[in-house]
């Protein structure tokens, strides 16, 4: 059976880089979009003859703020993409959008051209948190922008929410996710959730602030009594929880719909990763593109001008614009599969491991025990972090890569 492959399209623009955001996004540089489109369609039929014919289950146009772009601009990505790749019927497409860039009939120009989920950046609802997060939204703008994606027929709909920021009550916690949860002229919500705990990410200005001491840490007894809460309260609300940070709701016929995308993350799948520093993995080599918008663009307009190119020669890796390149060992790929595949609270299956891995899953098989002994995990028919566990998982992998703490 040939190999399914999913596509991921960066899109850098932003309208104000938040302080604690380390993706790859740039404010102001609106002016760049009509070269960043050109570069990326380019760049799209670049890489379609090193997977043709394999199906592509998933779409994800991430960033950055997707939703600043035009619906024309969007429709040309998806044209090209139908065009090239063999698009499944039914393939999951997701675009993801800030409220305070939202309007219906870009939303509605969004789905024509075949998106057909959205993720939301809400973060909180909390008018203090919003501002110390550098969000442009208010409360009412955001559930103002999740009626109007009901209204232009999206019916798959995640919105993000952020906790363990500094001085963040439980309260506080509680009012943003019950808000958010009942978000909806019939205040069913959202259809999939994603809450995540604030990671300060070095080179940030968060992370400058917190570094200075004008801003303190959350206390991680208040993060773990908000993440066991969180299980709680949204499991009585409908929720299933399929990974540490996401939870989908049971619909009517008992069916959720979990991030198919996503899941091709977590479970180790291929994909192919185009826009401006965008990661891709194509036949065991993870790959990144250049960073930088100018550069990007400038690699793709004119292939004369060389770039960092360790892959040059490389027939498989045809992007002038991808800057460095690793063919993946067993013992690191045996690694990612703990790092995320633990994540997803259906755990992995040890045998299926040690068949695909071989030599290289011996090395991780202490710190897994040690899990083990310490009820971070738990072996019945597959391997899975504990409820405790999902709140303690860095403990859990710090040790699969350094074995020698056990």
């Amino acid at each position: 059976m040939t190999r399914p492959i999913s596509l991921y399209v960066h899109v850098p623009f932003c309208t104000v880089k938040c302080a604690y955001c380390d993706f790859n996004s740039y404010a102001g540089m609106e002016d760049a979009m009509p070269a960043w489109e050109s570069a990326l369609l380019r760049e799209l039929r670049l890489w379609a003859p090193v997977v043709a014919g394999r199906p592509v289950p998933t779409v994800f146009i991430g960033g950055g703020t997707p939703s600043l772009l035009e619906g024309a601009s969007i429709a040309r990505i998806m044209h090209t993409i139908r065009d090239a790749y063999a698009l499944e019927p039914g393939a999951e497409i997701t675009l993801e959008a800030n409220p305070e860039s939202v309007a219906l009939e870009r939303l509605r120009a969004y789905r024509a051209a075949g998106v057909n989920r959205l993720s939301m950046g809400v973060q909180s609802l909390d008018p203090d948190e919003l501002q110390f997060l550098d969000r442009l939204h208010d409360a009412d703008r955001a559930r103002w922008a999740f009626d109007q994606a009901r209204a232009a027929g999206f019916d798959n709909v995640n919105c993000d929410l952020i906790f363990g920021l500094p001085g963040q009550s439980l309260e506080s916690w509680r009012r943003s996710l019950e808000g958010v949860a009942a978000f909806g002229s019939d205040q069913a919500g959202p259809d999939h959730l994603s809450c995540y705990g604030l990671t300060v990410e070095d080179g940030t200005p968060l992370a400058q602030r917190v570094a200075e001491g004008r801003v303190a840490e959350a206390d991680p007894d208040v993060v773990a009594d908000i993440a066991e809460w969180t299980e709680e309260r949204l499991s009585e609300l409908g929720y299933a929880q399929y990974e540490i940070s996401n939870w989908a709701r049971e619909r009517s016929d008992g069916e959720s719909r979990p991030c198919r995308h996503n899941l091709v993350y977590w479970r180790q799948g291929e994909y192919v990763g185009v826009g401006p520093g965008a990661h891709g993995f194509v036949d065991g080599v993870r790959y990144a593109v250049e960073r930088s918008p100018m550069r990007y663009v400038t690699a793709l307009q004119d292939q004369t001008v060389p770039l960092r190119q360790a892959q040059a020669g490389r027939p498989d890796l045809p992007s002038p614009a991808v800057v460095s390149h690793e063919l993946v060992d067993p013992a690191t790929a045996a690694i990612d599969a703990i790092t995320l595949g633990l994540r997803l609270n259906a755990g992995i299956d040890e045998t299926e491991m040690r068949e695909r891995y071989g030599d290289g899953w011996s090395g991780v098989e202490a710190g897994l025990d040690w899990g083990v002994r310490e009820g971070l995990l738990e072996r019945n028919d597959r391997l899975r972090l504990t409820s405790r566990g999902r709140r303690l998982a860095n403990e859990v992998f710090v040790r699969v890569l350094a074995p020698e703490l056990v």
